[in-house]
């Protein structure tokens, strides 16, 4: 008796390509992202000096404070026998907010090298030169975070659709299709590229969501000096805490389907996709 037919058939997986995809990522993501760098100097060279594109992300600073201010923070924060200020005033500009000016006040102590510790700290001001202990939200970080991942998407979607290829998978024989065989039209694949980008996207959110929170334990200016001259230092084990769990969920999204292949990555297995070999 022949019961060949009533024994389970495995189903062959489609291979994961895994380093020919990470090479065609990689040489696509590293054109798009020169594309859109280009763009935005050139762009930026358009502007008149001064305008808040251009500036978004600069600050420039000037050494000297009012002489009200440098009596209190003299008062509030007196130096040891072995230690050195420096207070500036430091201007930023934010894309289309304005400016937002800061105190910032660094004490070395000597040896003056890149061992000893330095102390650094940096306050908003007001209009009137005040020290204002007050959330400064990260408009800027997370405009141009949304607004670069969302245009590499948007490449990637671009030269993705309609059975067209990016440069990078044409170069390693790769191609993005439906699971009919059909290549996806611009909709479902700037679906893709969204879904695959998300870790992008919820890092630029989460960084603008830290912002909103006082960045020192006290809002009174005074109160921080002394803390500063008792030794006071911000800690960085928040923000270090938080790139190690962005690095690790990121990589789950992105790697976990090829340590467990079952034929799809998740953003794939979404917008019903595949990658193959062409």
């Amino acid at each position: 008796m022949d019961n060949t037919a009533a024994m389970p058939q495995s189903i062959a997986l489609p291979p994961r390509y895994f380093w020919r995809r990470l090479a065609a990522f990689a040489v696509d993501i590293i054109i798009f992202q020169a594309a859109i760098l280009i763009a935005v100097h050139y762009i930026s060279k358009t502007f008149p000096e001064g305008s808040h594109f251009a500036d978004k992300v600069s600050m420039e600073c000037a050494v000297g404070v009012p002489d009200q201010l440098a009596k209190r923070i003299r008062e509030g924060w007196p130096l040891k026998t072995n230690e050195s200020r420096t207070n500036e005033i430091c201007e930023e500009r934010q894309f289309g907010l304005g400016k937002q000016r800061y105190l910032r006040i660094t004490v070395e102590m000597e040896p003056w090298d890149y061992v000893t510790p330095t102390q650094v700290l940096t306050i908003p001001l007001d209009a009137d030169d005040n020290p204002v202990s007050k959330t400064v939200p990260a408009y800027s970080e997370f405009i141009s975070g949304i607004a670069n991942t969302a245009l590499i998407a948007l490449a990637f979607a671009c030269f993705s659709a309609n059975g067209r290829r990016t440069l990078g998978k044409a170069v390693f024989f790769l191609r993005v299709q439906w699971i009919d065989g059909e290549g996806p039209d611009f909709g479902i694949a700037l679906k893709r590229e969204i879904l695959k980008f998300s870790p992008n996207l919820l890092f630029s959110a989460a960084i603008f969501a830290i912002s909103l929170f006082p960045v020192h334990p006290t809002q009174d200016f005074d109160t921080l000096l002394g803390m500063f001259h008792g030794g006071y230092t911000p800690s960085n084990n928040g923000t270090i805490g938080f790139y190690v769990l962005w690095t690790i969920a990121a990589t789950a999204w992105w790697l976990v389907p090829f340590m467990e292949w079952r034929g799809q990555t998740f953003y794939h297995r979404i917008c019903a996709c595949k990658v193959v070999s062409a």
